[in-house]
């Protein structure tokens, strides 16, 4: 009994194990053929026979997709136009590069591929470039410069020195002399082109090298008074038509000499009745001439062939008359016209302004000094204008570069016999003035700018002011001077005249 309850027992776990576990799960509805489902999911591919050429440019395009069939196509040509066929052609008309995709459809799926710059649309490109520089002394180092067309994508340089190189735009050394050819091969997708100019470098020797010149050294600036002074006279450097055979350092003694040997050829023209009597009158006349009598004896007979007489007028500006202020405002025009020309300053309207605002300070203050004196000692005074002093002004001015004279004159007007004394003090008063001018225009200079201008204006036309109306004959204040105060002329005569050659000859 035992036996038989385990041979039922095996016999039904024998039983369950042939049951199919399909038979115990739950019925489903499946429309299949069987019971597993493989699938075949699309794979995009493409390729043509040639990719590039000149537009209009035609492309077979050849589908080699994967997957199941039947399956759908959806080309994209890169240039806004597409096709559904599985095996298009398609015409490109402008040139460029475009982008193809391919997507592929099947019932798994879909799948896309995309090809940058597949198709290219142009021309063979055109060789040329440029060097720079063409010429030079080794080592020659050269730019060279792609100027080629149609967009080349590759480069070959040939320098002619058996060195080449791939760079579009190289910099390359000549180090041997010589005349070399340079060429340059170009290439893109649609061809090449070669271009060769001929002799387009020339590499020389380097020039001998030339020993150092002496370096001169520069002339320091004197510092001090002696630098201030400099400052003002301004330049010697004027291109004068007597700078050729007289040093600029003696221009200045020049223009003395200049303008008292006009004064003296003058005085012998007067008196070429005295130069025509026998001996002893010539002698009289040389001995006259050495005294200053000859000049005084000349300026009378200016005065009175000019018929230049003291008049009486009508004072009603500050003591002048009408005819008076055109006289002074026309020395005025002299003197900054002949000292634009001395200094040969440029004519803009502010270098006018200044010389003619300067000159007249001087030429008033000068003459006013003299005035002062001759009315408080009594006498009447009158300013005129003087030819000759105006002609000798404009001529050193202009042969060197110093204006050595004045353009007008003071006759005072002595109803009684002259006093020494007051003609003295009537004639320095001038001067002194012009020297006290000097010195502040000179102090002007230290400031700079338009200061220094007419600081320098202002010394020049004062310090020549002086000088000139100091010499010693009688168309100047010295003569009188020197008849009153023989101590007082030379304590002022010969320091501002060593101060005159100090300034123009060895500053």
């Amino acid at each position: 009994m035992k036996y038989a309850i385990q041979r039922v027992l095996v016999f039904a776990v024998i039983l369950t194990a042939l049951i199919p576990a399909s038979a115990l799960a739950v019925p489903i509805n499946d429309t299949g053929s069987g019971f597993i489902v493989v699938t075949n999911p699309p794979v995009a591919d493409f390729y043509t026979s040639t990719r590039y050429g000149p537009g209009p440019f035609t492309v077979s395009f050849s589908d080699n997709s994967l997957g199941a069939l039947p399956m759908t196509y959806r080309w994209d040509f890169g240039d806004s136009t597409s096709s559904s066929r599985q095996n298009p052609s398609h015409t490109y008309a402008a040139s460029g590069e475009y982008t193809v995709r391919l997507t592929v459809t099947n019932e798994y799926g879909t799948n896309t591929k995309t090809v940058p710059a597949y198709i290219g649309v142009g021309l063979p490109p055109e060789a040329e470039f440029k060097v720079t520089p063409g010429s030079g002394e080794i080592p020659l180092i050269v730019s060279f410069t792609d100027v080629s067309i149609n967009r080349p994508g590759t480069w070959n340089w040939d320098f002619g020195d058996g060195t080449t190189s791939s760079e579009q735009n190289p910099v390359h050394t000549y180090t041997a002399p010589g005349s070399y050819s340079v060429t340059l091969r170009v290439t893109n997708h649609f061809g090449s082109d070669r271009h060769t100019i001929s002799g387009v470098i020339i590499a020389g020797n380097p020039a001998p090298v030339q020993p150092p010149a002496p370096v001169i050294p520069e002339k320091k600036k004197p510092e001090g008074l002696a630098g201030l002074i400099q400052e003002a006279r301004g330049s010697t450097e004027k291109n004068l038509p007597t700078g050729n055979f007289i040093p600029p350092q003696f221009m200045a003694l020049a223009a003395v000499i200049t303008s008292m040997g006009v004064i003296l050829v003058q005085i012998l023209i007067a008196n070429l009745s005295t130069l025509s009597q026998i001996g002893f009158k010539i002698a009289k006349f040389l001995a006259d001439l050495a005294g200053g009598h000859a000049v005084e004896k000349l300026s009378e007979k200016e005065i009175e062939a000019r018929k230049l007489a003291v008049r009486k007028m009508e004072r009603h500006f500050l003591g002048l008359s009408a005819t008076e202020v055109l006289v002074i405002e026309a020395a005025v025009i002299m003197v900054a016209l002949a000292f634009i020309l001395a200094d040969r300053a440029e004519l803009t309207l502010e270098t006018v302004l200044i010389y003619i605002a300067v000159g007249a300070i001087s030429i008033v203050l000068h003459d006013f000094a003299h005035r002062y004196f001759a009315t408080k000692h009594g006498h009447d005074a009158d300013t005129q204008f003087w030819g000759l002093g105006t002609v000798i002004m404009f001529l050193t001015a202009w042969l060197y570069g110093n204006a050595f004279a004045q353009s007008y004159r003071n006759l005072v007007n002595r109803e009684t016999e002259d006093e020494p004394r007051e003609m003295g003090i009537e004639m320095v008063a001038g001067p002194v003035v012009s020297i006290i001018l000097m010195v502040i225009f000179l102090l002007m200079v230290m400031f700079g700018g338009l200061w220094a201008v007419a600081g320098g204006i202002g010394f020049t036309i004062n310090l020549i002011t002086a000088v000139y109306s100091l010499m010693p004959i009688e168309t100047m204040d010295g003569g009188a001077v020197w008849r009153w105060n023989r101590g007082l002329y030379l304590a002022l005569f010969v320091p501002i005249i060593i101060f005159y050659f100090y300034t123009f000859m060895l500053v």
